[in-house]
């Protein structure tokens, strides 16, 4: 074999020829790839949820992303609080009041007015869905349906990614001032998300310089959205039978690889600890005379039978999170049990609301779609009308 000394190569020949068959061979595999029945496949939430919304709620849904990719970064912290909110703002499809909130400004509070006040995450907050179809819209339409002769508002004070913690903070930061006779909680797939990766947190204030995690609907970069989509769907294809046939196996209605040990310590920890927040927190507003409910809100994981749709949608959320269906399911039944032994407080279990149900209700694994908005909010305004003629019932008998 000929041996070259190195000062005698000619390197920037050499590096020009790579760059040349690097070059050529990024545009071949390219073409091939664009050019491929991959190319035509559609796997992101959106194209579900354009097959499961009705016509005129996917024009809506369609304006309503529009206008979020609109406003850029459209949330601000609160320091020295735990939670943020949104910047003031009016949009052809929603409006945020001064407050940072979903909806028109908040008015003070009439006499005989009933105020609800719905804190939450963004299925709270209602994203792609016209007001009428977020649960706290709905749900004040059938209260007042409920009740014709009285003056009810149910606000809604719902933020994208919110999880517990920060959800019971912007309660207790609000409370006085909304004037609420009753104030409701609906968390779940922020708090599951965040203990899956990294364990439960016993979370510190925001300082003014925060940085706030992607929010939903952020502008895109259009052309690396593309590169990425197209090759999760390669990937996909390639794994999906692989998936079926371990879906056969086990016996699950999605796919979901088994938990490992450090996972099932942190889902115990978990549910141990949501639980605990949620008796204290409830029972703080308790204590100051306000009535609390936790609304222990459905997951994809528990709807049986789940839809053909959703088990995409879960199937997709496994292959970039394995693991994770398990343990949802996992944490959310064991939480639920806890929460149904508890009498010192109020918890609205709707954690099953959607069994029997065929139609997809979560057009993206994780957020509702109108109709299972309105059924969350026709179920929820149901328990509530109780609570409602107690409370009336208790009034009067103080004012005897």
């Amino acid at each position: 074999m000929r041996i070259r000394r190195i000062d005698k190569i000619n390197s920037p020949r050499v590096f020009f020829a790579v760059f040349l068959l690097a070059v050529l061979y990024y545009s071949i595999s390219e073409a091939a790839l664009e050019s491929s029945v991959f190319s035509t496949a559609s796997n992101e939430s959106d194209y579900y949820a354009s097959l499961v919304f009705s016509e005129k709620e996917w024009r809506f849904a369609q304006q309503f992303r529009k206008d979020l990719i609109s406003l850029g970064e459209r949330r601000s912290v609160v320091p020295g609080t735990l939670f943020y909110k949104y910047k003031p703002a009016k949009t052809e499809s929603f409006a945020i009041n001064s407050f940072g909130y979903r909806g028109d400004e908040i008015q003070p509070k009439e006499k005989d007015e009933f105020r609800i006040v719905v804190f939450g995450d963004s299925r709270i907050f209602g994203v792609l869905l016209a007001d009428e179809n977020t649960i706290p819209g709905a749900l004040e339409n059938n209260l007042k349906k409920a009740f014709p002769g009285k003056k009810i508002k149910v606000l809604n004070f719902g933020v994208e990614g919110l999880n517990f913690q920060r959800i019971a903070d912007a309660a207790k930061h609000y409370y006085r001032e909304v004037e609420a006779d009753i104030i409701l909680f609906d968390s779940g797939t922020s708090d599951i998300n965040e203990a899956f990766v990294s364990g439960w947190r016993n979370l510190e204030p925001y300082d003014e310089n925060a940085l706030l995690p992607p929010a939903f609907g952020e502008r895109p970069d259009e052309q690396l959205s593309a590169k990425i989509k197209l090759f999760n769907t390669i990937k996909l294809t390639f794994i999906s039978d692989i998936a079926k046939f371990e879906k056969m196996s086990s016996g699950h209605d999605f796919v979901s690889v088994a938990i490992s040990p450090e996972k099932i310590e942190k889902s115990d920890i978990f549910v141990k600890k949501l639980s605990e927040n949620v008796e204290d927190v409830c029972l703080y507003f308790k204590e100051r005379g306000v009535y609390a409910a936790y609304i222990l809100p459905p997951i994809a994981q528990l709807h049986k039978p789940v839809s053909e749709i959703e088990g995409h949608l879960l199937f997709r959320h496994e292959s970039f999170s394995p693991g994770l269906n398990l343990f949802s399911q996992r944490s959310w039944e064991k939480i639920s049990e806890i929460l149904a032994k508890k009498r010192n407080f109020k918890v609205i279990d709707l954690s099953m609301v959607f069994e029997g149900t065929k139609e997809t209700m979560f057009y993206d694994g994780v957020h509702f779609t109108p109709a299972a908005s309105r059924i969350m909010a026709h179920e929820l305004s149901g328990k509530l009308a109780v609570i409602i003629e107690e409370i009336q019932n208790e009034n009067a008998e103080k004012n005897r």
